[in-house]
C-alpha cells in the first residue's frame, strides 16, 4: 500500500513538487531556529501575551486573540507552565531576600555604631558579605521574573523553556506557505516552470523566512490568507460545498488573527456575488451558503474572544484601556472590589487604589456612597445595594465585554501615532527600503563567541573571510538579525501588476470589438477571472495602507507581496499568447531558463546574507558589503 502511494506521488508532478517545496521550507525555516536563545524584536510582545494567558492576568492588544491563543497552546507543550511556576518562585525568593536585606542593613548599622571588638568586626564582615551576596541574587532575580515584560529584547530565555518547540508553529506555517505558493501558482498557470519559480521566490525570500522563525503570528496569517485565496478561486471554478467550507473556515481564522484578514472575506464576497450573477448554482444553494458563511464566521470569531476572556479572569495591565463596567468583571479591580464594603484606607499604597475615590480623610465607600453605614461588628449581614457597574454589567455578560473590547481595539489602532525608527510607508516597500533591525550583539571574540557550526564556519572561512578579513583582524564579531527584502523582486511586482491590468483591458477590448475564438481559447474565461481576482487581492492588501496615517512596517506588505508574486507568475504565463509564432515547447524552455537563472541568483544572494537571516556571528569587515546588497 505504501509503495503504491509512493508511486502515485512520484507520477503526480504537482504533488511531488508540493512535497519537495514543503521539505525545502522545513529545512530553511527550522535551520538555526534556536539561534538566538534570546528575545527577538516583537517576540517581546507576543511571548509576554502568552505568559499572561498562563498567569490569567488581563492584557490588551489591538489584534483579535486567535494567533496569540495558538502560540499559547503550543507553548504549553514546551515548558511554559514550568517557566511560570519558576517565575512565581523567583518572585517569592526575591521578596524574602529583600526582607532579609532590610534586617541585615539594620544589624550592620547597629554594629557600626557600637564599639567594635574583634568578634564584632568579624560579625560585621560576615553580614556585609551576606548583604552583597543577597544583592547580586536580587539583581539576577529582577531580570528573571515578571514574564518577559521585565526581560526585554535581547535578554536570554529561561532554560526551562524549549525555545525550539515554542518557535516551531510559526516555522511550520512558514514552511507550508512555500509549498502552498508552488501549488497555487500551478493552479493558476498550469506551468511547472512558473510554479517552480514562484516556489523559489517564496523559499529564498529573507523577509518571509525571518518572520516565520520567531514567536510571531504573521506566518500563520499569511498561510491561511493564501489558502483561502486558493480555495476561493477553486470555489469559483467549482462552487461545491467542500470548497465553500474551506473558504468559510479560512475566512474565520484570518479575521480572528488580524483584521487585515478581512481582505479574504472581501474576495469571498465578490466571488460569491459573481457566481449567482453567472447562474452557476441554484438560488437555494447560493442562499444556504450565504447563511452558512455569516453564521459560522461571526460565531468562530466570537468564540475566540470567549476563550480569551475565560483565560484572563484577573486584573492585569490591560485594565486601563477599559471602562469601569468592563473592569468590574475582572477579579481584584477596584470596581470589582467595590461590590464589598471595604475602608478606603485598605487601598493606601497599593496598586489597586481606585482612581475615583473621594478625598475625605476617611471614606469607607469606593465609588459612590451606596451603602451609608459601616459596622465592623455585626450579628448578621445587613442588606446592601450592589454598585451600579456590577448591576449594569450583569445584564451585558459576554456581549458587553466583546463589543467594548472590539471598539477599543479599533479606536486604539486608529489612534497610534508614535514614530518608530523602523516604520515605513508603501512607497518604501516598492523598493524594498526600511528593513527592520530585529536583534544585535557585538564584541570581540573573547566576550562574544566564535562562530560555531559547519555553516557559520564555512561562511566566515570561505565566503566572508577570504576576501574581506584584514591581516590585522583582532577577532571582532557581530551578530545581527534583519527583516529585509529582495529589493529587485519587490521593485518588479508593481510593474507586473500593471501589466496584468493592461493585459486584461486589451483582452476585453478585443473581445468587445471582435470576437476572437483563438484568443479566448488561449486565455479562457476562468484564467481571466483568476487574473481579476489576483489583482483585487493585491490592491485590497496594499491600498488600505495608503489611506491610513498610523506607523506601518515592512511586514504589513507581506500578504500583498505574496499575491503580487502570484501575479508575476501569471504575467510570465502570458508568453503563451505567442504560441502561434513559436512552439509551446520553446516558450516552456524560455520559462525554465528564466527560472534557473533567477534561482541561481537567489541562492547566491541567500548565501551571502546568511548571517543576517540566521543571526550567527560574522566579522564586522563584511558588514558593509552585506548591507550594500539590500
Amino acid at each position: 500500500m505504501i509503495s503504491t502511494l509512493f508511486k502515485k506521488i512520484i507520477q503526480n508532478k504537482t504533488v511531488l513538487g508540493t512535497l519537495l517545496f514543503l521539505l525545502l521550507g522545513i529545512f530553511t525555516r527550522f535551520a538555526f531556529i534556536d539561534n538566538p536563545k534570546e528575545v527577538v524584536f516583537d517576540e517581546f510582545h507576543f511571548f509576554h501575551f502568552v505568559s499572561e494567558y498562563e498567569e490569567g492576568e488581563y492584557f490588551f492588544d489591538i489584534h483579535p486573540p486567535l494567533g496569540k491563543l495558538v502560540l499559547w497552546a503550543n507553548a504549553q507543550m514546551y515548558g511554559l507552565p514550568e517557566f511560570i511556576h519558576e517565575n512565581q518562585e523567583n518572585k517569592l525568593t526575591k521578596e524574602t531576600l529583600e526582607l532579609e536585606q532590610k534586617n541585615l542593613k539594620k544589624q550592620v548599622v547597629l554594629l557600626e555604631k557600637n564599639e567594635k571588638s574583634a568578634q564584632k568586626i568579624q560579625k560585621l564582615a560576615e553580614l556585609k558579605t551576606q548583604y552583597e551576596n543577597n544583592k547580586s541574587k536580587i539583581e539576577y532575580l529582577s531580570t528573571h521574573i515578571g514574564g518577559l515584560s521585565s526581560i526585554g529584547i535581547g535578554k536570554e530565555y529561561s532554560e526551562t523553556l524549549n525555545i525550539t518547540g515554542i518557535r516551531s508553529v510559526p516555522a511550520f506555517f512558514g514552511a507550508a506557505l512555500v509549498a502552498l505558493m508552488f501549488y497555487f501558482a500551478y493552479f493558476l498557470t498550469s506551468s511547472y516552470a512558473i510554479s517552480t519559480l514562484i516556489g523559489m521566490l517564496t523559499l529564498f525570500s529573507p523577509a518571509f523566512l525571518v518572520q516565520s522563525q520567531y514567536v510571531l503570528m504573521d506566518s500563520i496569517l499569511m498561510f491561511f490568507i493564501v489558502l483561502g485565496g486558493l480555495f476561493s478561486l477553486k470555489y469559483y471554478k467549482n462552487p461545491s460545498w467542500k470548497n465553500w467550507i474551506i473558504v468559510i473556515s479560512t475566512s474565520a481564522i484570518v479575521i480572528s488573527i488580524k483584521w487585515t484578514g478581512a481582505t479574504l472575506i472581501g474576495l469571498s464576497g465578490i466571488i460569491w456575488l459573481v457566481i449567482i450573477f453567472q447562474s452557476k448554482i441554484s438560488f437555494g444553494k447560493w442562499i444556504s451558503q450565504f447563511f452558512a458563511f455569516w453564521i459560522f464566521v461571526p460565531a468562530f470569531y466570537m468564540g475566540t474572544f470567549a476563550l480569551h476572556f475565560a483565560l484572563l479572569p484577573n486584573s492585569g495591565e490591560g485594565d486601563v484601556f477599559h471602562t469601569p463596567e468592563f473592569r468590574a468583571n475582572l477579579e481584584n479591580t477596584s470596581e470589582n472590589i467595590n461590590n464589598k464594603i471595604i475602608p478606603k484606607t485598605f487601598f493606601l499604597n497599593t496598586k489597586y487604589h481606585p482612581p475615583l475615590v473621594t478625598t475625605e480623610p476617611l471614606d469607607f465607600f469606593l465609588q459612590k456612597k451606596i451603602n451609608p453605614y459601616f459596622d465592623p461588628i455585626i450579628s448578621e449581614p445587613q442588606d446592601y445595594q450592589k454598585n451600579e457597574y456590577i448591576l449594569n454589567w450583569e445584564n451585558w455578560l459576554f456581549y458587553g465585554k466583546f463589543i467594548e473590547l472590539n471598539r477599543q481595539m479599533g479606536e486604539r489602532s486608529a489612534a497610534i501615532r508614535d514614530e518608530h525608527p523602523f516604520a515605513s510607508r508603501p512607497s518604501d516597500w516598492i523598493h524594498g527600503k526600511k528593513s527592520i533591525y530585529l536583534w544585535n550583539k557585538e564584541g570581540s571574540a573573547e566576550n562574544l563567541r566564535e562562530p560555531k557550526g559547519v555553516i557559520p564556519e564555512f561562511w566566515n572561512n570561505y565566503i566572508g573571510g577570504n576576501f574581506t578579513k584584514p591581516n590585522n583582524f583582532q577577532g571582532r564579531y557581530v551578530q545581527q538579525l534583519h527583516l529585509f527584502t529582495n529589493s529587485t523582486l519587490w521593485s518588479i511586482l508593481p510593474y507586473s501588476t500593471l501589466f496584468l491590468i493592461l493585459l486584461l483591458f486589451i483582452f476585453k477590448i478585443i473581445k468587445y470589438f471582435q470576437k476572437n475564438e483563438i484568443l479566448e481559447k488561449k486565455f479562457n474565461n476562468y484564467y481571466m477571472s483568476y487574473q481579476i481576482f489576483i489583482i483585487i487581492m493585491i490592491l485590497m492588501n496594499i491600498v488600505p495602507f495608503l489611506l491610513v496615517e498610523r506607523p506601518q512596517f515592512l511586514y504589513h506588505a507581506f500578504e500583498g507581496v505574496l499575491f503580487g508574486i502570484l501575479g508575476l507568475g501569471m504575467a510570465l504565463n502570458s508568453l503563451y499568447l505567442f504560441s502561434d509564432y513559436v512552439s509551446k515547447k520553446y516558450i516552456s524552455n524560455i520559462l525554465w531558463g528564466i527560472t534557473m537563472f533567477v534561482t541561481i541568483l537567489l541562492i547566491i544572494f541567500f548565501i551571502i546574507e546568511l548571517p543576517l537571516i540566521y543571526g550567527f556571528p560574522f566579522h564586522d569587515s563584511m558588514a558593509h558589503t552585506m548591507f550594500q546588497l539590500f
